[in-house]
């Protein structure tokens, strides 16, 4: 769905809806919370996609995860950042584990925190993963 501003007033530079704009009246149901939020200015047009193109691509997109045989509720994208970050997650565990078994942690600010975690982890991993499978999704 595309909105347009009614008021020049409430347009950016190139005549799109300024971030932060909230539709909730008009286009949504009445008795419902519904709203539109545009959070980020409109950096590029959607290349001159007809409504038809769009639909196809997110319907296309939906069966392209490599896990299920069948459409997912999100693109499968989302889906490979989740296990990217679960991932991520996993090997950083052992790291934020051996700093508060070994101390309270008293006194260290998050950014502390974060620089003292991948320091440890830099030091263990040296250069990154194996280059025989950098290029891959290993954590699929």
């Amino acid at each position: 769905m595309s909105f347009y501003p009614t008021d020049s007033n409430f347009a950016d530079k190139n005549g799109n809806t300024r971030p932060g704009t909230v539709v909730d009246k008009g286009v949504t149901a009445v008795f419902d919370f519904d709203f539109y939020l545009q959070a980020h200015a409109g950096l590029q047009e959607t290349l001159n996609f007809t409504v038809d193109e769009l639909q196809q691509g997110s319907n296309d997109f939906s069966y392209l995860y490599s896990r299920a045989a069948k459409a997912g509720s999100l693109i499968s994208a989302t889906y490979y950042a989740g296990l990217a970050c679960e991932r991520g997650e996993y090997y950083l565990n052992d790291f934020m584990i051996d700093e508060k078994a070994s101390s309270s942690g008293k006194g260290k600010s998050d950014r502390e925190e974060r620089t003292r975690v991948f320091n440890a982890a830099r030091e263990s991993w040296g250069q990154g993963i194996h280059p025989d499978i950098r290029n891959s999704m290993f954590y699929i």
